[in-house]
């Protein structure tokens, strides 16, 4: 009797959700090693997550990393900034962990803007969102205030709305070049000494290397500090 086929692609996805790098895998077999899984102890996370994981893309491991990296930068001067904010669940995570700061949430919530023809994201993709969504989990199911939503193309429409903010900071989400580099210049600037850009989508290089493309060009700049997690994200942090 034949063996019957693997879904790789779905049990794949279920071992990187519980903490298993996988190094090689065919139609009938996965290989995988186990390494350090904080997120999976970590109770005051998985609380949360549990919440908010069904409006949002992010992986567990990368929203794990955000979670962590929000607890760092509490204490330094400056508010938080999410660019591409979908349905809101990594808004969750930041509103949760930094009460004391305010949050911004901008979002076309009409999808991807801005993509060009050699990218594999179209105008529109992730469209299914609005700020009802959003506000309903983070106002209803965690019972946050500390944000406030930018509705529109960011910083076309809404940049002028938070000119004058400093941010400890920001997380890009946009899954696109053009869109992510008009919003990280804009913020640039304003991001405080210490202060962190965190691109979403820098490891996800089939999907995404628009974004890749972006980082490549402004890494060494000698304003920037800049980290490769492995999860996928990338970090820009601001140094004098």
């Amino acid at each position: 009797m034949p063996k019957p086929k693997i879904n790789v692609d779905s049990l794949r996805e279920t071992l990187k959700q519980e903490g298993w790098a996988i190094f090689h895998y065919d139609d009938q077999a996965i290989h995988s090693y186990p390494y350090d899984t904080p997120w999976l102890d970590d109770t005051e996370f998985n609380s949360l997550h549990e919440k908010i994981r069904n409006h949002t893309l992010v992986d567990r491991v990368r929203c794990f990393s955000l979670h962590n990296l929000a607890r760092e930068i509490r204490d330094l001067p400056g508010d938080v900034l999410e660019i591409g904010v979908w349905r809101g669940g990594t808004s969750g995570i930041l509103t949760t962990c930094l009460p004391e700061k305010t949050i911004f949430l901008a979002d076309t919530f009409e999808g991807v803007i801005k993509s060009s023809d050699w990218e594999h994201y179209n105008d529109g993709a992730h469209s299914n969102t609005n700020t009802y969504i959003v506000e309903e989990l983070l106002t209803e199911k965690l019972k946050v205030s500390n944000y406030r939503i930018l509705k529109g193309i960011f910083p076309d429409d809404t940049g002028e709305m938070v000119a004058s903010r400093q941010w400890s900071l920001v997380h890009i989400d946009v899954d696109v070049y053009l869109s992510a580099k008009e919003a990280f210049h804009f913020v640039w600037d304003r991001v405080v000494l210490g202060g962190v850009v965190v691109f979403d989508d820098y490891g996800f290089f089939s999907a995404c290397g628009g974004i890749r493309k972006l980082i490549e060009e402004i890494r060494d700049d000698p304003d920037k500090l800049f980290i490769h997690n492995s999860n996928g994200h990338a970090y820009l942090i601001k140094r004098g």
